[in-house]
């Protein structure tokens, strides 16, 4: 009797699910060979998960994302195109509100 090739493979798990099995398997008096076993893993496959999740702690913790967004460069050209656009429009602002103010005057 031939023995099934895939038998030896590690079947795909998501991973999240590998990091639920990580932390099943990190409970104290957690029965590893059962868990391991519940979801066709090895202890060399347990091994090498808790290499992987240690090196992306380190990784993480050494080079932290900051949080917001991210800071691009803005040609000088479009900088002063926009605030010559903004200062157009406070001009034109500010002209409005003096002529509503004018029209109150007129009509109280």
């Amino acid at each position: 009797m031939t023995e099934n090739i895939n038998s030896s493979k590690k079947p795909k798990l998501s991973a999240e699910q590998l990091f639920e099995i990580y932390q099943e398997c990190s409970m104290p008096n957690a029965p590893v060979k059962t868990i391991l076993d519940k979801h066709g893993l090895k202890p060399w496959h347990l091994l090498a998960l808790r290499k992987r999740i240690k090196q992306a702690a380190i990784s993480e913790l050494t080079n932290p994302a900051k949080p917001g967004r991210r800071k691009t460069l803005v040609p000088s050209e479009d900088v002063e195109k926009l605030d010559k656009e903004l200062t157009q429009a406070k001009d034109a602002l500010a002209a409005v509100g003096h002529e509503l103010a004018l029209l109150k005057k007129k009509t109280s």
